[in-house]
């Protein structure tokens, strides 16, 4: 099995952004920020309640461990197989390594996957790349393929 990986938006802590996660056939997941909750990371942060320093490496670096956080939850709720091929789309290029081993930490360690990992461009045709811009274009929030997730389980990998 083969899943892609896309977000959509112009930054990971801006009004809308979604991640998606979806593979050719029908498993269509994601999850979209809402303000409220960017609001509560970005105050969070700026009180230095977080483990990230508080500078552009170390909001860069919380971006990260955000975007793995949310694919942890993404994957934890899909019934997928235990190993499968994983294309994430370059969204945060040069970033690659860190990724990957957050990754290894929330799929491998936490819940037993175990993927091939590819970076580069997804194709037009791919959900994930679809699907992502639909999510975040969906104002009233109406289609079914969102995750829920509050403060609390995103600073559960967070705090210090």
């Amino acid at each position: 099995m083969e899943f892609d990986v896309d977000v959509s938006g112009e930054d990971l802590l801006s009004k809308n952004y979604t991640v998606c996660i979806a593979n050719k056939n029908s498993i269509i997941r994601g999850f979209k920020f809402s303000v409220i909750l960017i609001n509560s990371i970005n105050q969070n942060y700026n009180d230095n309640k977080y483990r990230y320093k508080i500078s552009k490496k170390g909001k860069t670096q919380l971006k990260i461990r955000l975007y793995c956080v949310v694919l942890y939850y993404l994957f934890q709720d899909l019934e997928v197989p235990k190993k499968f091929k994983l294309n994430l789309c370059r969204d945060f290029d040069g970033r690659e390594n860190d990724i990957k081993s957050n990754l290894e930490y929330f799929l491998k360690d936490q819940l037993g996957i175990s993927f091939n990992i590819q970076f580069g461009k997804l194709s037009k045709d791919s959900n994930a790349h679809r699907y992502a811009y639909l999510m975040r274009k969906d104002f009233k929030n109406k289609m079914d393929t969102y995750i829920d997730l509050d403060l609390k389980d995103l600073e559960k990998f967070l705090k210090k």
